[in-house]
């Protein structure tokens, strides 16, 4: 069998690389191509591309890389014609990936298209799901309430659970003044918040004269990330690794974080989080025009409720992080509150069989497969 795994973000990498492991645990002759990052070359791909090379978003922040990602997406397309998979797996990142999946089925590829990560058309551009179901054989969802979306506009979608249930919490005991930093993993979001989270740390220091700063780093924006926070006037602990990661979210309560999977990652780890984030005006008023959510955040979406602070676009201003931040830092209360309704919103993720994410979309994959053959 030959599978085809495209990604285009750091975090679909991370959830392709457990269900590509766990599919080969059955089948260690399967052949494995595609784009993938540090994840995937850890469960054999070699990958065609860099995935730093997709890691931008926004309606105006990808016009200056257009060129050069239409390149990569035609010759990704033909690539995989010549190649024939059984199947492909496209993973996140539905602008690319399944742009190239929508080419391939137009081309004339008669192998299994299948989308783990469902974009979230619940959110906005709800006309997604009915293109989608022209082109793709499956839609992987991880939120429980996505499949029946999909299944309306004719197309097959299973809920798999959600990856972040699945990686153990460490029990490491929490470092006072220890302030967790993720300004995101795409350049266009790291550009514009690394200033941002420099004078909000600015602001917190004469109130938190001890503030020491970890920042787990993605390969994506790696080099541009440690440069910029290298001269910061508080300590900085730049983490490269995986379990570095993992370690941080365990020694840290507090955070400051770019909007994303990450909101549910702290709440998994039971660190209180401060969203924010920042685009371009022109592609925030066609997200507002388009969307039909309250929040933002992930955990707030789930509870329906202002569970973690946002501060977004016009408010993601340092005075108003700060403000967030410092009292999250010297409010035991108000941190251990925020912590148990993040748990309680992250609840509504859990899986009743038990079963692991990485397990079921290797089923689903198996399956599929099977049928293929």
């Amino acid at each position: 069998m030959k599978l085809a795994v495209l990604t285009g973000e750091p975090s679909g990498d991370l959830i392709a690389e457990a269900a590509i492991r766990a599919l080969r645990e059955r089948h260690p002759d399967l052949e494995l191509l595609g784009v993938g990052g540090e994840g995937l070359a850890r469960a054999g791909l070699e990958s065609r591309f860099r995935l730093s090379e997709f890691a931008v978003n926004g309606v105006v922040e990808v016009l200056p890389h257009l060129p050069r990602l239409l390149l990569r997406i035609e010759q990704i397309t033909r690539w995989l014609l010549r190649e024939q998979p059984d199947m492909v797996l496209t993973v996140d990142a539905p602008d690319l990936t399944l742009r190239i999946a929508r080419t391939l089925r137009g081309r004339g590829y008669s192998g299994k298209l299948v989308h783990l990560v469902a974009p979230t058309v619940w959110a906005w551009k709800p006309e997604r799901a009915g293109k989608m179901a022209a082109f793709l054989d499956e839609v992987l969802c991880l939120f429980p309430f996505e499949p029946p979306l999909f299944e309306a506009e004719g197309l097959s979608a299973h809920f798999v659970g959600h990856p972040i249930l699945d990686r153990p919490v460490l029990d490491t005991e929490r470092q006072p003044d220890t302030l967790l930093l993720l300004p995101g993993s795409r350049m266009t979001e790291v550009r514009p918040l690394i200033p941002l989270f420099r004078e909000t740390v600015a602001r917190l220091l004469p109130e938190n004269p001890h503030l020491r700063c970890l920042v787990p780093t993605v390969e994506t924006t790696r080099s541009f990330v440690t440069r910029r926070m290298a001269d910061w006037p508080t300590p900085i602990e730049f983490l490269f690794r995986a379990e570095h990661k993992a370690a941080a979210f365990a020694r840290s309560s507090v955070a400051l974080a770019a909007s994303g999977t990450v909101a549910l990652e702290l709440a998994r780890a039971g660190v209180a989080g401060v969203i924010t984030y920042r685009l371009s005006s022109a592609t925030f008023q066609a997200i507002q025009r388009q969307t039909t959510l309250d929040h933002f955040s992930l955990i707030n979406i789930l509870a329906q409720a202002d569970v973690m602070p946002e501060c977004l676009q016009h408010d993601a201003r340092a005075e108003l992080l700060a403000a967030d931040v410092g009292r999250l830092l010297r409010d035991d209360t108000a941190r251990r509150q925020q912590v148990e309704a993040q748990y309680r919103a992250l609840a509504t993720l859990v899986l009743s069989s038990g079963q692991s994410t990485a397990k079921l979309v290797a089923d689903r994959l198996e399956t599929l497969l099977g049928s293929a053959g």
